[in-house]
């Protein structure tokens, strides 16, 4: 298994990724976004799909790490799409994935773009409005990163609306002693998202799961995809 680094072009602006490329090929391939606060240890996650077969690509947004640009966060899912469409050449079905924010824009990603197939998402939040009266220090972290919170940040960041139109696949992971994002969120979305997800409560683990063994949650999540492949490695 390789792994490579390159950039993707989103809207004129650079994003800084790195893709894990399978040695035999499902063609399928997942996206995946960080959270608020930028790069995460996901690395062992996309690396499991690889090994399974899936190309695993994640990327930093715009205003992040090495990406160009200003960061946006109303423009998260336009950049998830702009990765998945790279992919086109080497996967028939592109999966959107993320933890925290990265968790919440990848179901947006899915309910808005015809070019994901279903989504993974990891401790998401259920709205931005809701986030920062539940986060005392979410309002100060995002304004640092975005300026002030605007209402295309509301609108573009509405996890519970987006779900209630999202007919596709979701596996929905969220740790039960969160404390950045509660575990309410990932009860609320699962609620609105109904019969089309299933729902992995982690129990006593924390918001990146690095308190528990995460190992578990990570093949369930490949097993889950798997079970919705539609080719075999």
């Amino acid at each position: 298994m390789a792994s490579v680094s390159f950039y993707v072009k989103s809207d004129g602006e650079f994003l800084n990724s790195r893709m894990w490329i399978p040695e035999k090929s499902r063609e399928e391939a997942v996206v995946f976004c960080h959270g608020w606060g930028g790069g995460a240890p996901y690395d062992d996650l996309l690396a499991l799909l690889a090994e399974r077969g899936y190309f695993a690509l994640r990327f930093e947004q715009r205003g992040y790490g090495e990406s160009t640009g200003g960061a946006d966060l109303s423009l998260w899912s336009q950049d998830m799409a702009a990765c998945a469409a790279l992919l086109s050449d080497v996967a028939k079905r592109v999966w959107s994935a993320g933890q925290s924010t990265g968790g919440a824009m990848a179901l947006i990603a899915a309910a808005t773009h015809d070019c994901f197939c279903g989504a993974v998402s990891i401790a998401p939040f259920c709205s931005l409005e809701r986030i920062v009266e539940d986060n005392v220090d979410a309002r100060g972290i995002l304004e640092a990163r975005f300026g002030p919170l605007q209402e295309k940040h509301y609108k573009g960041a509405d996890t519970l609306r987006f779900a209630r139109e999202l007919q596709k696949p979701v596996f929905l992971a969220h740790g039960t002693e969160d404390r950045s994002v509660p575990f309410e969120h990932g009860e609320l979305i699962h609620k609105q998202l109904g019969k089309n997800a299933r729902f992995r409560p982690v129990p006593r683990a924390d918001h990146h799961l690095t308190n528990v063994d995460r190992s578990p949650v990570f093949r369930e999540v490949v097993e889950w995809l798997e079970s919705h492949s539609q080719s075999s490695p």
